[in-house]
């Protein structure tokens, strides 16, 4: 039986062998830098989970009587 090629027997050697030594800096700069753009992306995460809550929300209430939007302008007055 033949067996498939696949990228992890390729992989897998190159992976295994050992590198040399760098010798390279990372500055603190760059730190602040990774944290920077991990709590941007879990901000973004919350104004876009903000943004969509009430879709999100309308989307389990849907078989309830009535739209949540037109009772609240009927409500308020507004024709």
């Amino acid at each position: 039986m033949k067996r498939p090629f696949s990228a992890l027997t390729v992989l897998m050697p190159l992976l295994l062998m050992p590198g040399a030594n760098a010798f390279a800096y990372v500055d603190p700069g760059t730190g602040s830098m990774i944290l920077q753009v991990i709590l941007g992306g879990f901000a973004a995460l919350a104004v876009v989970g903000k943004l969509y809550w009430h879709r999100f929300i309308a989307f389990f209430r849907r078989g309830k009587s009535g739209n949540s939007h037109s009772d609240s302008e009927s409500d308020s007055g507004i024709d």
